[in-house]
């Protein structure tokens, strides 16, 4: 089933995992180098791992958290617990990125001594596979070759808030905007209170009451007499 939601490639998971594989250029292959560090190397030097990276990085992780700096990527090695088998295939760039955006299928192998080749990994995805894992990384670069930023997506799919997390902040939104009104419905409740505070005007017609009063009582009167 093809899916609606694009990844940031801008195409459907299972069209950009079959996107064909190119050349690296020596600049590209600098980049591909810093995220042998990032991700695969038992002892990174964070700063080759950096130092492809532009100060003001924006890196967009597979669960939508979003760091911009090299503080995110330094967050990112600190992360890794072991050391791990990585594969980089640099793919085609889809003719709606800019031309100098890389596009890379990562394949990762949480341990060394797996069994499974990366080309057998990398088939075996639509399956539960729990020691690979295949990622989409977007690298946006600037005219400089710097990146500018990096969009990591497992599965090739867009990176989403964890389902517990958006859960509960649907359960538990709050929007400043929640308390306002539109200026017309407060003009309308402004005059409701004004009509309701306003004094009730009780003796506006005492006077023609008591002068009623006053010319019937006789006849009264007399009818009682007689």
């Amino acid at each position: 089933m093809v899916s609606n939601k694009l990844n940031a490639a801008g195409m459907a998971p299972e069209h950009s995992m079959v996107l064909p594989e190119r050349e690296a250029s020596q600049e590209e292959q600098m980049v591909l180098a810093a995220l042998v560090e990032l991700y695969a190397s038992p002892n990174p030097n964070e700063a080759q791992a950096l130092s492809v990276f532009a100060s003001d990085v924006i890196y967009s992780s597979p669960r939508g958290d979003v760091f911009v700096g090299h503080q995110g990527l330094s967050k990112l090695l600190a992360s890794r617990s072991s050391a791990r088998k990585v594969q980089h295939r640099l793919l085609a760039t889809p003719e709606t990125l800019p031309a100098n955006t890389m596009v890379v299928d990562q394949i990762v192998a949480a341990a060394p001594s797996t069994a499974q080749s990366f080309g057998e990994a990398a088939s075996a995805m639509g399956g539960e596979e729990t020691s690979t894992k295949r990622s989409l990384l977007v690298l946006k670069r600037r005219e400089d070759g710097m990146v500018s930023s990096l969009t990591e997506e497992e599965g090739h799919r867009r990176a989403t808030a964890p389902l517990a997390a958006r859960a509960a902040s649907a359960s538990n939104f709050y929007s400043p905007t929640d308390s306002m009104v539109s200026p017309c419905t407060s003009k309308l409740n402004l005059a409701k209170r004004k009509h309701h505070n306003k004094a009730k005007p009780m003796n506006l017609f005492a006077s023609h009451v008591a002068s009623a009063n006053s010319r019937t009582a006789p006849t009264s009167s007399a009818a009682m007499d007689f």
